[in-house]
């Protein structure tokens, strides 16, 4: 530990299952009673409840452009941060706009990422603004860790040679604002997640019928992501549940006995707040490797492979897990 008080800023500009990887990071700085602030986007920053950090700070700018606006935004925000007094400075982020950040807050530690030659420029470049770094490779990696241990790794001078913990119990009080009340119905989420990962929409369809078939299922989507849910609910006859925020979202996968969803934000509240899920990757050469990394982290799972007879396996997983 260092012989000053340490006082810590992680920055993570990314989506929402991105920002839930801090989770484990965030447990051990809060058993050190080590105050922590977090810079999000405004689309993550609801993830975490209150008691994940002391504050969450929401950055407006963009995440890379050089423009005069958006460097003079960067340089506001940190000139802001500055008063706080951090002794560290996480950047656990590939976005230019974080390292920025890092500089203009000017903390004596900040340790962030470098690609090392599989981005010689991007590494030098990124090395101007912190003290410290971490290898982590440029593209597919057969030898990568799941991006909750490669987050860990940037406390190691706070944390030293601590494992990241998957007690869910722990997780979850990060994520969840209230313990919900339990809820029977399997939840499903319905996102425009399926689409991005070439998933069909009559693969999706057939998923909700064949659930349907052995378990009460509560169908969930954003509001924003309306059109997509509509055409699942018109083929299947399921009402949905739509969520204008994240806090009564995430309590819904908090309460349900089990999560099917695509690789998304929904399987990442799952996998640390403990609820099992049935997570769906699409196929191909490096799936393996997606798993490897982004498999739910705290929560029993099981992953298929959105390949040849896909939604009959995944109801055959479900219904594995609901056994146990």
């Amino acid at each position: 530990m260092p012989e000053v008080s340490p006082s810590v800023l992680i920055i993570r500009l990314d989506g929402i299952g991105d920002a839930l990887a801090l989770a484990p990071l965030l447990a051990a700085l809060r058993r050190r009673v080590i105050p922590v602030d977090v810079v999000a986007r405004r689309s993550n920053a609801g993830v975490f409840a209150a008691a994940a950090a002391r504050r969450i700070i929401v950055a407006d700018f963009e995440l890379r452009s050089s423009s005069a606006a958006n460097l003079g935004r960067i340089d506001e925000l940190g000139r802001s941060l500055r008063a706080h007094d951090y002794s560290h400075v996480l950047v656990a982020t590939e976005d230019p706009g974080g390292y920025r950040l890092a500089g203009a807050v000017a903390a004596p530690t900040r340790i962030g990422f470098s690609n090392g030659w599989g981005k010689p420029f991007k590494s030098l470049w990124a090395r101007r603004f912190l003290t410290a770094t971490i290898y982590r490779s440029a593209g597919v990696d057969r030898r990568a860790r799941h991006e909750c241990d490669v987050l860990f790794g940037l406390g190691a001078p706070l944390i030293g040679e601590e494992r990241p913990t998957k007690d869910a119990s722990e997780l979850r009080t990060l994520v969840l604002e209230r313990e919900p009340q339990p809820d029977e119905r399997v939840a499903v989420q319905i996102t425009t997640k399926w689409e991005r990962l070439d998933i069909p929409l009559e693969h999706v369809v057939e998923l909700v019928r064949r659930l349907a078939a052995s378990a009460e299922l509560r169908l969930l989507s954003a509001r924003a992501e309306a059109p997509y849910a509509e055409r699942v609910a018109q083929a299947t006859d399921a009402a949905i549940d739509y969520f204008d925020d994240l806090v009564e979202w995430k309590a819904a996968i908090g309460a349900a006995p089990a999560l099917v969803a695509p690789d998304s934000g929904a399987m990442h509240v799952a996998g640390t707040v403990g609820t099992p899920v049935v997570g769906v990757f699409p196929p191909g050469r490096n799936f393996a490797l997606q798993v490897d990394r982004w498999a739910p982290w705290a929560a029993r799972h099981r992953i298929v492979g959105a390949g040849d007879c896909w939604p009959e396996r995944a109801a055959g997983a479900l219904a594995d897990l609901l056994s146990v």
